[in-house]
């Protein structure tokens, strides 16, 4: 894809980051139908687009500061029923690190191999406890708060698996010790005997989403949350929003669709909600994913009549020529 610049424009558009769409194999394989989705497929084209996370779909469209990290952290151990409270956290997600010729790789963790050893977290805070360093674990999730206030920008796992790790590492004032903490983390657990198949995989945690509420403030903004995820039902806690169902979206103000659910549920969500959009004659529509491979769906139509497959034809012609990133698989 050519480059493109780094802003997008929110304004009265739906924007829905939501991988599962574009990932082949979960289409192929989901038993939802798919009209709607088919429908889009065939009057919806190719958007340049910059790789954007979360935390950056959101970061734009709130308006605010692009050079400081988003406190992704903080916002998911709030949605998670957690209390950050003012201080500075950062999320910690197990991965597994893997080298490949002259770069480092990494890849998330699912199910089994995803979940901390017994011991872990008592081993983490007595290793840290002079750096001011402490490890939380909530409803499955891992967290580090810290005591003093850290100035350095992340990079999500979707950036570091796009990137390469030494291209996403943390940088800024404060970065010293994130690194630190990721190199000691691997350290440890290399010391640790994990059960089967877990000691190959699980072998370090990707650490991102550095800052504390108070580096956004209160928030006033007509900008609707949707979907089920911890980072948005944070968020929408510190704005003072409640939770906007799928068929609720409002066509008069911007909206970021996101949703963390299985990919089987989330593919018959978006197709419930495109249905919802289509009906109501949504101006724009821009569905893309964490790798910069977007699609957009604008009003007044101009179908392509050419087009006469659905949503997986799409996907497949996209990797044919090249325009779509295929994951990485381990």
């Amino acid at each position: 894809m050519t480059s493109a610049s780094n802003s997008v424009d929110f304004v009265r558009s739906v924007y829905c980051l939501l991988p599962s769409l574009f990932n082949v194999e979960a289409i192929s394989s989901s038993s939802a139908q798919t009209p709607n989705l088919d429908q889009l497929a065939r009057s919806c084209r190719r958007l340049e687009s910059p790789p954007l996370s979360i935390g950056q779909v959101l970061q734009q469209a709130l308006g605010l500061d692009q050079k400081n990290d988003f406190p992704s952290g903080a916002l998911r151990y709030a949605g998670l029923g957690g209390d950050p409270g003012r201080a500075v956290w950062a999320q910690l997600q197990p991965v597994h690190f893997r080298p490949d010729r002259d770069r480092l790789l990494v890849f998330p963790l699912e199910g089994a191999s995803a979940i901390p050893p017994q011991g872990l977290l008592d081993h983490l805070n007595s290793h840290f406890a002079e750096d001011g360093c402490h490890f939380v674990s909530l409803n499955g999730e891992w967290f580090v708060r810290f005591d003093s206030p850290l100035s350095a920008v992340t990079s999500s796992l979707s950036e570091a698996r796009r990137k390469g790790v030494e291209e996403a590492m943390p940088h800024g004032e404060d970065a010293r010790l994130l690194k630190r903490l990721l190199t000691e983390m691997q350290m440890l657990l290399a010391q640790m005997v994990l059960p089967g198949q877990q000691q190959a995989l699980f072998n370090g945690f990707w650490i991102s989403g550095l800052g504390s509420l108070e580096s956004i403030g209160a928030l006033q903004n007509q900008l609707q949350l949707v979907g089920d995820s911890p980072l948005l039902d944070g968020l929408r806690q510190l704005m003072g929003q409640a939770p906007v169902s799928m068929q609720e979206i409002e066509l008069s103000r911007p909206a970021v669709v996101f949703t963390e659910s299985p990919e089987e549920t989330a593919i018959a969500e978006a197709e419930t909600l495109f249905g919802h959009l289509l009906a109501g004659k949504v101006r724009k529509l821009v569905i893309a994913d964490e790798s910069g491979d977007s699609l957009v769906y604008k009003r007044p139509l101009v179908y392509p009549f050419w087009r006469k497959d659905g949503w997986r034809s799409l996907l497949e012609a996209e990797i044919a020529a090249g325009l779509l990133n295929e994951q990485d698989m381990m």
